[in-house]
């Protein structure tokens, strides 16, 4: 008899299912929400994991976020209905095996065996035989010595250059006064100006104006970009999916799905923000509902932005002038921080965070409301 999680929201799908793996032999640990699905595999160590797609439930996330956590978990996906297209997009998310309807024992039984016989791949390492080694062995040896010795002074001074290039602090004066936040589209840096409700886009290298974009509709505090849309928060707490285009063009809206926002960022799966009065951050899943997941406690005294550099969350602690580093698994506990001496005499207030892929940026408001918003191009991040 083998554990099998199951996850489905209705309850009627959960009941169905759980019958027929129970007639098969299995002890099923059942589940109607993702926290719950990644708790009963945290605790009872499920062998395979059965999930429902459907509009109520998103298996490809889920897929996603349960080999996330549990990699060799075998996940199968049970589809309300037929469609050869999303069983192919579901295997590329990571599913071992999809049991199309009408459900029945027999096909059951198929798949969850199938998923049960997933075993992880192993590498054996076995030594090769010795080679005899003749005077012509030692010479060719020690020429490769020769030149990686070389190789290897070559690249410290490569490196060094890099570093010294890297740990230059750049700062521009912007034409604006009111910045609110700032985002990277992978080309630019996005200035949000909320006093203006307008976008501007600044080439990384000459930091001049390129775009502007205005939103006359609403005050924009904060935005993030994904592969095909441009996300947008306004100061109401309203979250906006648009186009990439030139009018930025609304796909989607959210009222009120990030009250207080101090920024948002996309980490290739879940939508983060980060709530400047509660102090929180939330994790959304990206629906129609744009549902929070989780909400954790931020551990710092002014929230002002918050980016994603590939791998881990960093938020912006206008209070302290620095930077928090979060795992995506315990967010609430910052596991790093990187000080900003550049708002050590206490003059300007940082109000946006960016991340180009190489080295911070951050915008901030002078203390004197008659002076330009200043925009900075901090040093690379610290070794990791």
């Amino acid at each position: 008899m083998s554990a099998i999680g199951l996850l489905a929201k209705e309850n009627e799908d959960r009941e169905h299912l759980a019958t027929m793996l129970g007639e098969l032999g299995h002890r099923v640990e059942g589940a109607a929400r993702l926290e719950e699905a990644l708790e009963t595999a945290r605790e009872r160590r499920p062998r395979a994991f059965l999930l429902v797609d459907g509009p109520a439930c998103d298996a490809e996330t889920m897929t996603r976020e349960l080999l996330r956590a549990f990699p060799l978990l075998p996940v199968v996906v049970a589809l309300k209905t037929r469609d050869a297209r999303r069983a192919v997009e579901l295997m590329r998310a990571g599913a071992a095996e999809v049991v199309a309807p009408p459900w029945t024992p027999e096909d059951l039984k198929a798949c969850v065996a199938k998923g049960l016989r997933f075993q992880g791949t192993s590498i054996s390492i076995s030594g090769a035989a010795p080679l005899s080694r003749s005077p012509v062995w030692f010479a060719l040896a020690a020429a490769v010595f020769l030149a990686a010795g070389l190789g290897v002074a070559s690249k410290r001074r490569v490196d060094e250059a890099a570093r010294a290039a890297a740990a230059r602090v750049d700062q521009w004066q912007l034409p604006v006064r009111h910045p609110a936040g700032l985002a990277f589209d992978g080309k630019a840096v996005w200035l949000v100006e909320w006093f203006t409700q307008s976008f501007y886009a600044l080439d990384t290298g000459d930091p001049s104006i390129k775009i502007v974009r205005h939103l006359t509709a609403e005050t924009p505090v904060a935005a993030a970009f994904t592969g095909e849309a441009v996300w947008t928060v306004s100061a109401d707490g309203g979250v906006t999916r648009r186009m990439r285009d030139e009018r930025l063009t609304p796909l989607a809206r959210y009222p009120r799905a990030a009250p207080s926002s101090a920024g948002l960022a996309f980490d290739g799966l879940y939508l983060w923000t980060l709530d400047a009065r509660a102090k929180v951050l939330r994790k959304h899943l990206v629906d129609r509902e744009l549902s929070v997941l989780a909400v954790y406690k931020w551990r710092g005294t002014k929230p002002a932005g918050i980016v994603f550099d590939g791998k881990t969350l960093w938020t912006l602690d206008a209070g302290d002038r620095r930077l928090l580093r979060h795992s995506l698994e315990r967010p609430e506990d910052p596991i790093d921080s990187l000080p900003l001496p550049e708002y050590a005499a206490g003059d300007r207030v940082p109000s946006g965070l960016a991340w180009d892929g190489t080295r911070f940026w951050t915008v901030a408001a002078s203390r004197d409301e008659r002076s330009p918003a200043t925009l900075i191009r901090h040093a690379e991040e610290p070794p990791r």
